[in-house]
Parts: C-alpha cells; sequence; structure tokens
C-alpha cells in the first residue's frame, strides 16, 4: 500500500485542534481501506473483521476524510465561505462534501437558514467524534513519521515574495538532494496569513519576519538573518545625492511599503515600524505585496518606495537609486516558524536540516545561535 502523506493537524489561536487536512477524495489521501485493496479485513491492526466489514451503507468506513475535514472547517468558522479560505477549496467543493456527509449520516448537521450558520444537534454530536477519529489517525501517521527510514513525505511551506526568489529554491534543492522522496508544495501570503497558516495547519512550516509579533506564543522558531529596510528613489530625485535619508526626508515624500493591507492586518508594518512615532504623519501613497509592483510605481514618479534589501534582488532597479535610512527601526530579522506540535515531525526536521546547510542570500546579516 502506498505510504499515507499530506496530513496537517490545524490548530486555532486558542491552542485546541479543530481539524485535519487531507489531500484526496477517496479513503485517506486516496489510499483505499483494507478490504478496497483486496486486503483482507483482519490485516489490518488493531481492529477485528466484523468491525471493517461494511453493515449499512452509512457504515463509518464509507465516509471520506475530505468530507470531515470541509465539516469540521465549516463548524470552526461558523460558514461556508470563511471555510473556503482555509481548506484552499472551492465553496462548491465545500458544499458538495458536507451533502455527501449529510447523505451518508442521514442527518443534517447544519442550519442553514441560520445566520450565521450553525450546527444542528447531531452536528453538535459529531462533531467531537469527527475530531477524535482524524486525531487518532494523525497520531499513528505522526509515529510512522519519526523515522527517515524508507524516507516518503509531503511538507507544506510558507513563504512571501522575496524569500520565495531569492532563497528558498537552494533550500529546496538541498531538501531534495538529501531526500528525494519529499513532495514540497508552496504558499505564498503576508505576514499576518502566515501566521494563520502555521497555526491551522495549512503549512507545516513558514518563512517569516518576527515582527509583526506573532499573537500565538506557542510557535517554535529558529532566526535565520538579519535585513536592512531601504528606500528606493528614482536616480535623479534629489534625496539621490545624499548618502543616507532621514525620517523628515521621507515624511516630505509620498511613500509606497508593502506589505498590502490594512494596519491591523499588518500592511506596510516595515515602513510604519521604520518611521516609529512619526507614522501617523506619513503620506502613505501605495502599498503592495509585490516588490516589482513597488518598484515600478518609484520608476513611474508615485513615490518613494520603503522596503527590505533582500526583495530589491528579485526585480530590476535600472534607473532607481537605493538608500539606508537613519532609524534605528530600519532592520528586521527573518525567522522559520513550525508548531511545536509538528517539531518531532519526520519532515519537519529534514528541513530545517536542509535550511540550515544553505548560504544565505547575499546583502542579509547571519544571525549567532
Amino acid at each position: 500500500m502506498p505510504p499515507l502523506a499530506g496530513w496537517r493537524p490545524r490548530l486555532p489561536g486558542g491552542g485546541q485542534l479543530i481539524y485535519l487536512g487531507v489531500y484526496g477524495e477517496t479513503g485517506m489521501n486516496g489510499v483505499p481501506f483494507p478490504e478496497e485493496a483486496g486486503l483482507p479485513a483482519q490485516d489490518a491492526p488493531g481492529l477485528d473483521a466484523a468491525d471493517l466489514t461494511s453493515r449499512d451503507p452509512r457504515d463509518a468506513m464509507s465516509l471520506q476524510t475530505a468530507w470531515l475535514r470541509s465539516f469540521l472547517a465549516v463548524a470552526d468558522k461558523s460558514g461556508f465561505g470563511a471555510a473556503t479560505l482555509v481548506l484552499h477549496l472551492s465553496q462548491s467543493r465545500v458544499s458538495a462534501h458536507i451533502a455527501a456527509l449529510e447523505h451518508a449520516l442521514g442527518v443534517s448537521l447544519f442550519d442553514r437558514k441560520a445566520r450565521p450558520v450553525c450546527m444542528t444537534e447531531a452536528g453538535e454530536l459529531f462533531r467531537g467524534h469527527a475530531l477524535t477519529a482524524l486525531l487518532e489517525l494523525q497520531s499513528g501517521i505522526d509515529a510512522a513519521r519519526s523515522t527517515l527510514d524508507n524516507f516518503v513525505a509531503r511538507v507544506t511551506i510558507g513563504s512571501y515574495p522575496s524569500v520565495s526568489s531569492a532563497y528558498l529554491p537552494s533550500v529546496l534543492r538541498e531538501l531534495k538532494t538529501k531526500y528525494p522522496g519529499v513532495t514540497v508544495d508552496l504558499l505564498e501570503g503576508a505576514a499576518a496569513s502566515l501566521e494563520e497558516m502555521v497555526v491551522n495547519g495549512t503549512v507545516d512550516l513558514a518563512f517569516r519576519p518576527l515582527l509583526p509579533k506573532m499573537r500565538e506564543s506557542t510557535l517554535c522558531h529558529r532566526t535565520i538573518w538579519r535585513e536592512d529596510i531601504v528606500a528606493v528613489m528614482r536616480d535623479h530625485d534629489p534625496l539621490a545625492k545624499q548618502a543616507s535619508v532621514s525620517i523628515g526626508d521621507m515624511l516630505s515624500r509620498p511613500l509606497i511599503g508593502n506589505p498590502a493591507g490594512s494596519e491591523e492586518e499588518g500592511g506596510g508594518f516595515d515602513l510604519r515600524n521604520t518611521l516609529g512615532e512619526a507614522a501617523c504623519r506619513a503620506d502613505i501613497a501605495y502599498l503592495t505585496d509585490q516588490p516589482a509592483t513597488l518598484v515600478a510605481l518609484v520608476r513611474s514618479a508615485f513615490g518613494v518606495g520603503v522596503i527590505n534589501r533582500l526583495a530589491l534582488r528579485t526585480t530590476s532597479t535600472e534607473g532607481l537609486t537605493i538608500r539606508t535610512i537613519d532609524s534605528p527601526t530600519a532592520h528586521r530579522e527573518v525567522a522559520l516558524h513550525w508548531t511545536r506540535r509538528r517539531a518531532g515531525s519526520a519532515v519537519v526536521k529534514a528541513f530545517l536540516d536542509a535550511q540550515q546547510q544553505v548560504p544565505l542570500p547575499p546583502g542579509v546579516q547571519s544571525i549567532p545561535d
């Protein structure tokens, strides 16, 4: 039977495990149940043959783990639309999963007329059992993955554009060289979304700046490097004649920062953090997630860009000048984050090992252990 892969525990801010992810729509990760694979039921450890023999069309063995995953996500988020964001599935797919599960159980799990959507009595009763079943499966998978013998696994990494372009490929090359059986998925996002991805288990590990501070204090991290936050302007801008720019210089110009989003979501955090108390007086013209977009806006005279130096290595800066900023907070530290629960996972250990073997990208300063 092929090895299981792709399971991810999902943890909300409060620390309670809410749901698990699985790739595939049938059985466990597309792997058939013992009787479907041509194996006698008694070959499944810890279960009697009678337990695995389907006695009813609505027997537990007919349920798909993807249905349970969607059910728990909708229950946690109190809505189908919100669940799609953490599941990375379309709303029609999530709705189909719930409908199939309700048909298999023969009961309604959600009151769809309520706003927000809430569980029925049957849904409340089933939720705990579904969670327990998936957690038991996850415990078995984690135990199987605790050894690197015949290591085959899938790991999902969270990142952001500059790391994805300038550093992550080298880490993945090292990982695949040492552990060729590992399959890697990549998800990108801003700092706030990367934290959520780690906490809820969408990713196994994520590269993310240490600031803004993580709301979840139980995460593990390894600080990797420190990088400067710099100002970017056109070559013929008067500021380009200076060796560095001051906070006062920046307050006199429209500014372009990253990432996109509201201040509460961390939008423009590096810009605001660099300006400190003066940030409330800044003219922030644009915020964007993409370094290439920021550079294009600067080149088109929409303002002065404020961005980490590494990001500028991922795009052409022809016709532009880069200057340091006279601010004690014009820098940030970047770390690799993962949950304590995943700390013992073989695939997490493998990725951490690969990352440690790879030289840091140019222009950043290493952080002593």
